[in-house]
């Protein structure tokens, strides 16, 4: 019995030791890293609109996007849900500051066949993105992403994609309620 209290007593030791050392070792992460994180935290609904090439009338937007702290504060991943035309749409992205590179990444995939890895920068309040090449069923597109956050709570959202038929424009404005915004875990910025 002895032998089995000092081996548990041995154990937890080394589990705090250890955990107390990771702690202290944990390397400080730039401001951006909170920023980008604390910036799309939370559940949003976004209402906007969508303009097809070939239609005179843009089409209502609705869209649910639900962002969650991941890798212990370092990224936010985020669900997102809605409709377009009728169409039901959805998209699952990882967002975060990367320091090595000093950009945001979104990296995205959708239900519309869309593989996604924009790369940003702040500036201000707003994350300018470079224009994104990609190619969807053997079609070339190029999408110029913007977003900005004009007051606490607020989205806006900017996408314009060059298609071979013309241009797609998407735009609009989410809203998160001050109580969706999560707690960062394990935040140590």
């Amino acid at each position: 019995m002895m032998l089995k209290t000092m081996t548990l007593i041995s154990l937890v030791s080394f589990a705090t030791i250890t955990y107390a050392d990771q702690t202290a070792q944990a390397p400080a992460r730039p401001p951006e890293v909170k920023k980008t994180v604390d910036a799309f935290a939370g559940r949003w609904n976004f209402a906007g609109t969508d303009l097809e090439p070939g239609t005179k009338q843009a089409a209502k937007l609705t869209m649910t996007i639900n962002c969650k702290p991941a890798a212990l504060g370092a990224a936010v991943a985020c669900t997102i849900a809605g409709r377009s035309a009728g169409e039901r749409i959805e998209a699952a992205a990882v967002i975060g500051y990367s320091p090595d590179e000093k950009v945001v990444r979104w990296m995205e995939i959708s239900s519309t066949a869309e593989y996604h890895d924009h790369r940003g920068v702040w500036k201000g309040n707003t994350i300018e993105f470079e224009p994104l090449p990609y190619t969807v069923m053997g079609k070339r597109f190029v999408e110029k992403l913007n977003v900005s956050f004009p007051s606490p709570g607020t989205l806006v959202l900017k996408s314009v994609t060059e298609t071979p038929e013309g241009s797609s424009t998407l735009e609009g404005t989410a809203r998160r309620p001050q109580s969706s915004q999560p707690q960062v875990p394990g935040d140590r910025s």
